[in-house]
């Protein structure tokens, strides 16, 4: 039996209840930069090979959601998905943030080249650490509330490929504490990019002796002191002081 896809309800990273139209055009803009992505998250089981065949079929002529379609979203679940959709550097850049630390790091780390010489590369690393009201993204939190606190991000660049990266970072991450705060010159002075882009990165042993960057792949070396643990994020010192190589 031919299934008619337009009367069937859809799941979108988690929230069910999707039409067809809103599924197809939140899902061409979490995965229009490449098709394949679509069909890794999304077609996950042979009996969906139909569904895949009618979604290529016209993945050219689906438009996109934009930040003011998730912002007119009068459920919160479902403004989350039209965010989640867009991604954190559309939001960022859409809803004017306000900068609150920007900081250059010289950095020297080792590279190897193409017969596996080590060599060192010098180079300068920007980190800036943006804040966001939470009231241009949420109208109400979980508990039906006015959202009080602020968003934040970092942005960095790869250091080979010079690509843009915006990564959400917690209050406690951005500021260095859990308390609430509208006081924007407040925030400013605690605010701190190389503290935020650490918390990002996360490790499983104590005491590493190195740390190996590739893109988003983390490798630690141990030291003769190192033991298991669970899972905890980098100090701005450790950020500073362990990265060996970075690619």
């Amino acid at each position: 039996m031919k299934i008619d896809y337009a009367k069937q309800t859809y799941i979108v990273n988690g929230r069910e209840g999707f039409d067809l139209s809103t599924a197809l055009k939140l899902w061409k803009t979490k995965y229009q930069d490449d098709y394949r992505d679509f069909q890794k998250a999304v077609i996950t089981h042979e009996s969906l090979n139909d569904f895949e065949e009618f979604v290529s079929s016209m993945w050219p002529l689906i438009e996109t959601v934009t930040v003011q379609d998730a912002l007119i979203q009068e459920n919160t679940e479902d403004r989350r998905v039209y965010f989640d959709a867009i991604g954190i550097e559309k939001l960022f850049k859409s809803l004017d943030p306000k900068l609150l630390d920007k900081q250059t790091i010289k950095k020297k780390r080792t590279r190897w080249d193409d017969e596996f010489n080590e060599y060192t590369h010098e180079f300068e690393d920007v980190y800036e650490l943006y804040e966001i009201e939470a009231t241009k993204m949420f109208t109400a939190d979980r508990w039906g509330n006015a959202p009080r606190d602020h968003i934040y991000a970092v942005r960095c660049w790869c250091t080979t490929t010079n690509r843009e990266y915006w990564l959400y970072v917690p209050r406690w991450a951005a500021l260095g504490d859990h308390w609430w705060s509208h006081d924007s010159k407040d925030n400013e002075a605690r605010a701190d990019a190389i503290r935020a882009i650490a918390w990002t990165v996360r490790i499983s042993i104590t005491d590493p002796e190195k740390i190996y960057r590739q893109g988003d792949i983390i490798v630690v070396k141990e030291s003769p002191t190192s033991v298991e643990t669970s899972p905890y994020h980098l100090a701005k010192e450790q950020y500073l002081e362990l990265m060996y190589s970075e690619t």
